[in-house]
């Protein structure tokens, strides 16, 4: 991973602030975000990171409180890969962009969002912004659909909420699509985001986006609608079913495919690499202008399985660098094939186009597991330099809380948190449980240890000792160097 240029003390502890922020979303207002927002206009004069994304995404875990993501729907043959973000000002938006989106009244809010996305400022610059207005209200409180930014890949919704009642904000819960004829949408994912700097310019309006993901797969009708469930925005309070409200707003959103008819470019690569003896393909990169697609499959005989590449980019010719999406990260097919986002250079146009990267997050595969006996309050079995640090139980003996130690990799993961269980576990009985929500914290406190993870329980559950979890990540890895030519 790149290291930031070097900057005035003061620059450096803005930096710091931004490493606090992360993948991809579950309207979490915590108070690191608070502090990065008041930090926002000072940030503006300060030498900017080269790599600014990685530290938004994986800077978020510091004090993170992660719930399932409801807002996400899955591909009904895909797992996508759902990270947090949030959507701040760090990077200047090209003058072009500002142009156009501050023409249009209300819209200015869409500057900051787009801020962290290459792919999305050159698209409005390239005329894909489609400026809608259209809204809905229900119990005083209006929805409306500003504008989109659409391709055959994926589709960005940016909208207003805005509550005539008075009685404190209101932003997005949930949301679907649906087609011409009322049915849902198939074979996308959609990703809502709570905005994290809700009513900024203090007139009682929400703005974000809503990120859609099509497959290729995915029918495009010629109009969609949208319905949203809005929940209230409480201080300092996680949300609750509670918050959210009955109605459903409803949106129709026309689609204008003559927009982006044609706009594909598929590059063959084919190409592996072999890094400490696991075997990697790149298949092929396909660049739409929302998102860059890469291809990639894992040789079945891998003893590792692979999570994550720690530092991929794609890099032209002068140097400059297209980093991974934000947000929904990429998809998972199968255990041995994987498909990674990127920012989009569709209207750049680079002469060459290199993929490159050191670091992959790996394990052995005989090492996936975690399992605890619950009674004895023990692991079983575990990975290295991960230990339970203590179990919280109900007065009646039930498990209410676990709470992990892990020790991360130095020079690697300074700032950066893991969140290495799902929400599934398994317990004796074979039966597939749910968790309820999961927190990370870094720098741990224990000598040795850099990370505290916590697990919480429902109490309506009932399981029998002992539980296994299949890891989702882990802060182990392989190195070697990717260096392949794309184009």
């Amino acid at each position: 991973m790149f290291e930031p240029e070097e900057a005035t003390d003061r620059g450096e502890k803005e930096k710091e602030k931004e490493k606090d922020v992360n993948e991809l979303d579950v309207a979490d207002e915590l108070e690191v975000i608070n502090e990065l927002i008041q930090a926002k206009s000072r940030s503006m004069d300060m030498a900017i990171p080269k790599d600014l994304d990685d530290y938004i995404q994986n800077g978020f875990a510091k004090g993170l409180k992660v719930q399932k993501a409801r807002q996400f729907r899955k591909w009904s043959t895909l797992v996508a890969c759902l990270l947090l973000v949030v959507l701040i000002t760090v990077v200047r938006v090209s003058p072009a962009v500002a142009a156009v989106l501050h023409q249009i009244p209300g819209l200015g809010y869409i500057v900051e969002l787009i801020n962290y996305d290459k792919g999305l400022q050159s698209a409005v610059e390239n005329d894909l912004f489609q400026p809608l207005g259209v809204s809905d209200e229900q119990e005083g409180v209006v929805f409306t659909v500003d504008g989109i930014v659409m391709d055959k890949s994926s589709l960005v919704i940016f909208y207003t909420v805005e509550n005539k009642r008075g009685q404190g904000l209101v932003d997005l819960s949930e949301a679907k699509l649906f087609d011409e004829m009322g049915e849902p949408l198939k074979e996308v994912s959609i990703v809502s985001y709570a905005s994290s700097n809700a009513d900024q310019d203090g007139d009682g309006k929400v703005h974000s986006q809503i990120n859609v993901n099509f497959s290729d797969l995915t029918v495009i009708p010629n109009n969609l609608s949208v319905k949203v469930q809005l929940r209230k925005i409480i201080q300092d309070k996680y949300p609750q079913p509670s918050d959210t409200l009955s109605s459903t707003w409803k949106v129709i959103i026309p689609v204008d495919k003559n927009k982006f008819t044609d706009m594909k470019k598929v590059y063959e690569v084919n190409q592996s690499v072999v890094i400490e003896g696991q075997k990697v393909t790149f298949e092929k990169v396909t660049v739409y202008p929302t998102r860059m697609i890469l291809n990639v499959s894992y040789a079945p005989a891998n003893s590792k399985k692979i999570f994550a590449f720690d530092d991929l980019v794609l890099v032209d010719e002068k140097g400059q660098e297209w980093g991974r999406m934000n947000g929904v990260t990429g998809s998972r097919p199968d255990e041995n094939h994987e498909i990674l986002f990127f920012q989009s250079n569709y209207f750049t146009g680079p002469k060459k186009l290199f993929l490159r990267g050191k670091s992959i997050r790996a394990l052995n595969k005989e090492e996936l597991s975690v399992t605890l006996d619950l009674e004895r309050e023990r692991i079983l079995k575990a990975p290295p330099n991960l230990v339970l640090d203590h179990i919280v139980k109900t007065p009646s003996g039930k498990v209410a809380e676990l709470s992990f130690l892990l020790k991360t990799n130095p020079e690697y993961d300074k700032e950066r948190g893991f969140n290495i269980f799902p929400f599934i576990f398994s317990d004796a009985r074979g039966q597939s449980l749910d968790t309820g929500e999961h927190y990370m914290l870094s720098h741990s406190e224990k000598p040795g240890y850099d990370q505290t993870i916590t697990v919480t329980f429902p109490n309506n559950i009932s399981y029998q000792s002992p539980i296994t979890f299949q890891l989702e990540d882990y802060p182990s890895r392989i190195t070697g160097d990717i260096n392949i030519r794309i184009k």
